[in-house]
């Protein structure tokens, strides 16, 4: 019996561990377009998409990773996303996406499968006549094209500005309004939008431009003046555990984080990188922005951490 016993409870554990491990597992080599997998930050293939003299963020992957959208600032208050393919190993100048460059568009995301892309716009709403603002909008895959784009419906697009939308494969959207706020999106219909608030802010709320895991285990969010901040917007990360609940949120430390400002986290589709935008003052008063990215192996010790037992998770929808 008691051998029976043992047995069971080494295989409870092998079980956990394999578990655990297709969460988070041990990845080797470098994501399409990089040479290496140094733990290093470094520009997002300069020269090519990361342009001197350009300001470049919220970068989009498709589940291959071999398609990007991103947003580049064309002047004050006027962006519009590009479009990018990785060839060869290597990503090809950008061109503007063919749903952009009229309005001011920004903030694209892939939806999981890749179907999707969804991204904050400026264009003008039919319904209700006349509103302003930026609102989310999506656009479709149909063939090697895109369809037209489309407004998210009420109550996702409402008062105020709506920034950067993330999806989960289980249809729940995360986005930006005074806050970070989810609800599902499944087959065009939302459900009533939820507020998340983190007690350890100081002012109770969660940061935004948001991005969620496909099996939400985790949400990389940007605060300004967050917990530990190191200076302007710094990215944090929150993990989910086996009942539900958000752990607090875990500055990224500076690994990541620096006085210039960094925001618009993403990991990439096959979870080995971490990319995000770096805001930067220059000499003479002028600024810079590109697209950064480091290896994302750190992130296993920051899940122990959180979900450590006895941790309380602090995080939740109210």
């Amino acid at each position: 019996m008691k051998k029976l016993f043992l047995v069971s409870c080494l295989l409870g554990v092998v079980f956990a561990i394999a578990a655990w491990e297709r969460e988070f597992p041990e990845l080797s080599g470098p994501d399409p377009g990089r040479k290496s997998s140094e733990t290093k930050t470094e520009i997002f293939s300069p020269g090519v998409i990361s342009l001197p003299g350009r300001i470049e963020f919220c970068l989009a992957l498709n589940p291959d990773g071999n398609e990007a959208f991103f947003a580049v600032r064309k002047g004050p208050g006027q962006w519009e996303i590009h479009r990018a393919e990785c060839s060869d190993g290597a990503w090809q100048p950008s061109v503007t996406a063919p749903f952009s460059g009229v309005h001011s568009d920004l903030e694209p995301t892939f939806s999981p499968d890749g179907r999707r892309l969804f991204f904050s716009s400026n264009r003008p709403l039919a319904d209700p006549p006349g509103a302003d603002g930026f609102n989310l909008w999506m656009v479709e895959r149909q063939g090697d094209g895109w369809s037209s784009p489309r407004p998210l419906p009420a109550p996702i697009n409402g008062p105020g500005d709506q920034w950067r939308a993330s999806q989960s494969r289980s249809g729940n959207l995360y986005y930006s309004s005074g806050g970070l706020w989810t609800c599902p999106f499944v087959a065009g219909k939302t459900g009533q939008p939820q507020q998340l608030f983190d007690p350890r802010s100081p002012q109770g709320l969660i940061g935004g431009h948001a991005f969620v895991s496909p099996e939400e285990e985790y949400l990389l969010t940007a605060w300004m003046a967050g917990p530990g901040h190191r200076g302007g917007w710094d990215i944090y990360i929150s993990f989910r555990d086996d009942k539900g609940n958000w752990s607090p949120s875990i500055n990224l430390g500076d690994a990541v984080n620096t006085p210039a400002g960094e925001d618009f986290p993403l990991l990439s589709p096959s979870g080995r990188e971490l990319y995000f935008f770096r805001h930067q003052k220059t000499e003479g008063g002028g600024e810079s922005g590109d697209i950064f990215r480091i290896d994302a192996g750190f992130l296993q010790a920051l899940r122990e951490k959180a979900l450590a037992p006895g941790k309380e998770s602090l995080v939740a929808p109210k």
